[in-house]
């Protein structure tokens, strides 16, 4: 264990970890910083310092900073839970320094060993009362870099005096654990937290996941609870789970385990999910698309597209069967990934029964960017919501539920909207949409490239909802895998002034795609703060976009070349 003064305790921390910003008054405190560095008191003893699986090892290390024996498993040689005693009470800020690792796990190493992020998720930790393992510890920085070291993840505030026992646990990934420092927190900084916590106003984020697994999104929870998330997207692909009772579904689980963590629950439908040309899909709205060639979406010629119309009226059935069965788990909102939902309506004789009546022309002979025929597929389309709307009404009424949401992401601009039959404007006008995410999707011959070098064009949405109810959660895609483009949309050094800029454009919110912006610790350290709009322009003046890191001087008896080759890039 170390101490350092108190007045000093937030020296190298990030501004916005800090309860009272930069005010230095009222966060003197008699008791010294603690940092716990010797894993060798863990317990049970039987688990500590042996080699290999069912063993933690100990690596003696030392940095500028502290000195201690580190908290080593491999991946592919998991160890027993062990705790470790804190001997603390009162309220502290608690960092956990780590080292990363598995950066063989990535496509690009070891070529460019120094350039990639670490590839584990750390350990998974709970203190003693927590009811769930909280698992949000990947790192940036890793083992095999040139000079490596440990990096600093903020994990909680919290009053130990009850709570004062660490559980350390593998969740299948290497493990390098450090440190666990405890910042004393203040009375003024209590309170501080405490009027944070309270303040719903400042919750202004929405999480996405393709389905919610316990299993897989547990371990983001803890995380969740008191920052300024509001909302988890969860899909809805799984029919297997989505036709079960909601007492034995995942759906129904969500909806519970929102509702316990104080989130609201959207679940989210893909429109266009009923094959895919990319792999194998197992599932039974798969097979129901292989036994129904007459539900398929048609291109000019005839040719089958991968996905099902929803001119044919039982695909509209279909899908809103799919929709009720969601609806009866009990979400606090629904709808649909139109980012993933192109190609719902094209040329099959459904479709286009009546149009030639209408207009006077064979649409087989217009142009794809025809008005006519995009507004007569914005039509199908928002025909299918109003079904959607008036069945969510149902099911609320019929088992006395509040009104459930409609959701949507949506592409991110008019025209790639209106080129996709979705006609957001028409779904503010007659109330189809509640809470709005449009996507960096631009009307583009390659979308899938732009997604990663454009924005949502955030004014004409904050136009469309003005004077409505309609919340608006721009969708951002950052700081996913180095080799994706992605993490060009909203690199982290920009997260503050980014959301600064949504917010000044009419944002009410800001959405995140695939818990982006939350798979580093330092990340989503940062994202899970941009609710706090007010404090943005102080954290962006003089931020620093790294995470705190100690480099070794001393690890496992050897000093390190401090002075290494550059590579990497």
């Amino acid at each position: 264990m170390t101490g350092t003064i108190a007045t000093d305790k937030w020296d190298g921390f990030p501004v916005y970890d800090r309860p009272l910003g930069r005010a230095t008054e009222g966060t003197a405190d008699s008791r010294p910083v603690v940092t716990r560095t010797d894993f060798s008191n863990c317990t049970p003893a039987q688990h500590i310092g042996g080699t290999g699986p069912g063993f933690w090892n100990l690596t003696d290390y030392a940095t500028d900073a502290f000195s201690g024996n580190l908290l080593h498993a491999a991946r592919n040689a998991p160890a027993p839970d062990v705790e470790l005693a804190l001997n603390v009470t009162g309220w502290y800020a608690v960092y956990v320094w780590l080292m990363g690792g598995d950066v063989d796990l990535e496509a690009q190493y070891p070529r460019d060993f120094n350039c990639v992020y670490s590839q584990s998720p750390g350990p998974a930790l709970k203190l003693a009362g927590d009811e769930r393992f909280w698992g949000q510890f990947r790192t940036l920085s890793h083992d095999k870099m040139s000079w490596p070291g440990i990096e600093a993840c903020f994990w909680r505030y919290e009053d130990l005096t009850d709570k004062s026992t660490l559980t350390i646990r593998h969740q299948g990934g290497t493990v390098y654990l450090a440190a666990i420092q405890l910042v004393p927190l203040s009375a003024a900084e209590v309170d501080a937290v405490a009027m944070q916590r309270a303040d719903r106003s400042q919750r202004r984020m929405i999480v996405k996941a393709d389905q919610y697994v316990p299993s897989a999104c547990d371990t983001h929870l803890e995380h969740l609870r008191h920052s300024d998330a509001c909302a988890w997207i969860a899909g809805c692909e799984n029919t297997a789970d989505l036709m079960l009772p909601a007492a034995e579904s995942n759906i129904g689980a969500f909806c519970r385990t929102m509702r316990e963590i104080s989130l609201e629950a959207y679940v989210c439908e893909r429109p266009s999910l009923w094959s895919s040309n990319l792999f194998h899909w197992p599932d039974q709205r798969a097979r129901d698309y292989e036994r129904h060639p007459e539900w398929h979406c048609q291109d000019r010629d005839g040719t089958h597209t991968h996905t099902c119309s929803y001119a044919v009226p039982e695909v509209a059935a279909y899908m809103l069967a799919r929709a009720r069965a969601v609806a009866e788990a009990g979400p606090d909102g629904f709808g649909y990934m139109f980012n993933r939902g192109e190609g719902m309506v094209l040329f099959e004789p459904a479709a286009m029964a009546g149009f030639e009546e209408r207009h006077g022309v064979d649409p087989l002979t217009l142009s794809d960017r025809d008005e006519r025929l995009l507004a007569w597929r914005g039509d199908i389309v928002t025909d299918f919501l109003r079904q959607v709307r008036q069945m969510l009404d149902e099911v609320a009424a019929e088992k006395g539920l509040s009104r459930i949401k409609m959701v949507h992401i949506v592409l991110g601009s008019e025209a790639a909207n209106r080129f996709h039959a979705f006609d957001v404007a028409k779904w503010v006008e007659d109330g189809l949409v509640d809470v709005l995410c449009p996507y960096p999707w631009a009307d583009y011959p390659e979308r899938w490239l732009c997604q990663g070098f454009v924005d949502v064009d955030l004014k004409y949405y904050a136009q469309l909802v003005r004077d409505t109810a309609v919340t608006l959660y721009p969708m951002w895609l950052s700081g996913v895998w180095r080799s994706h483009w992605t993490p060009e949309h909203v690199q982290m050094k920009d997260y503050f002034t980014k959301a600064m800029r949504d917010y000044a454009d009419g944002a009410d919110g800001i959405s995140a795609w695939d818990l982006v912006g939350l798979d580093t610790a330092f990340r989503a350290n940062r994202w899970l703060r941009l609710g706090h709009k007010e404090q943005l322009d102080g954290w962006a003046a003089d931020d620093f976009p790294l995470p705190p890191i100690l480099r070794f001087s001393r690890y496992a008896g050897q000093t390190p070349d401090r002075y290494p080759e550059g590579m990497g890039g």
